[in-house]
């Protein structure tokens, strides 16, 4: 379904819970001529639904318009999408817009999105054939423990309700290595563990195919799912924390930080909506009207 391609680790805003391990990855940006290089190979033998540039905050990636071209151009995808909490979005220039079939705005309290700025977006989408959707996010899950799991079979059973890993068929590209789950990229970063440890690198070769599908269809859980709910966690009030205190909250034993009720449901249950996300809908046109004459009768 979605290739998140990563291409930038930092974010300007630290969100507790962040499932991409923001808060304490070092500044780093994904380079035009890698990540070109591996769409490239990539789009020999893969094909999904939807390729989405993702953070970190992928606008603060200095080339983001260049990666967004490379992306469009290599036909992996059939939607081309953003994926950005939408505060540095003015800053994308037009040639960015004209090459993206969606971005997707992620609204959280911290952020500080106006109405008016949101709507001012979307008219600047529709200019462009640029479809804007955006969901706000007054909760995250618990993702991460830095306490190992205590039992194979509570993994399994993680493993098993995870819809990242059985549904919504998230992989991840980062710099030249594929990852069956994003997550799986961020656990060894506060477990002390290789970067590379569960990415399949991407190479030329008359068996990439071959290589690819076996590395992909491989049995699971993956090593990280040992330090990860998954799809399972409970839910925990949106804020930010500092980086000391993003990786303190970390230390909780894991078993604490499982949904168990949702976990039960998960594993039968294909399409059990995530109740964090809820997407934001444009304003009727009376209402849009209404707004206008206030904000002129205001000033």
């Amino acid at each position: 379904m979605n290739l998140e391609v990563i291409v930038a680790d930092h974010c300007n805003i630290t969100c507790r819970q962040c499932n991409h391990a923001s808060p304490i990855m070092k500044k780093w940006n994904a380079t035009v001529e890698e990540t070109e290089h591996s769409l490239g190979l990539l789009a020999e033998v893969y094909h999904c639904k939807k390729l989405r540039l993702i953070g970190g905050e992928p606008l603060l990636n200095p080339n983001i318009v260049d990666l967004i071209k490379i992306a469009k151009r290599s036909g992996i995808g059939d939607v081309v999408q953003l994926t950005t909490n939408g505060m540095f979005l003015d800053r994308l220039p037009d040639e960015g817009w004209v090459d993206l079939d969606e971005i997707e705005i992620s609204l959280y309290e911290i952020s500080k999105l106006s109405d008016a700025k949101i709507e001012e977006l979307r008219r600047k989408g529709k200019r462009f054939g640029t479809k804007v959707n955006v969901s706000r996010y007054p909760n995250f899950r618990m993702t991460f423990s830095s306490q190992k799991a205590e039992s194979t079979s509570l993994v399994e059973d993680i493993w098993s309700a995870c819809k990242m890993a059985n549904v919504w068929g998230c992989h991840a590209l980062r710099q030249g290595r594929l990852y069956r789950c994003p997550q799986s990229i961020y656990v060894p970063g506060f477990t002390g563990g290789q970067l590379e440890e569960e990415g399949f690198k991407i190479s030329d070769g008359p068996t990439l195919q071959e290589d690819l599908l076996r590395f992909l269809n491989a049995p699971g859980p993956l090593k990280s799912c040992a330090h990860c709910v998954g799809s399972c966690g409970k839910q925990v009030q949106q804020a930010g924390l500092d980086r000391r205190a993003w990786k303190a909250d970390l230390d909780v034993p894991f078993r604490d930080m499982i949904d168990f009720e949702l976990m039960e449901k998960s594993k039968t249950a294909i399409q059990l909506i995530d109740d964090c996300r809820q997407p934001v809908k444009p304003p009727r046109k009376a209402k849009r009207i209404l707004q206008k004459v206030r904000a002129l009768w205001a000033g």
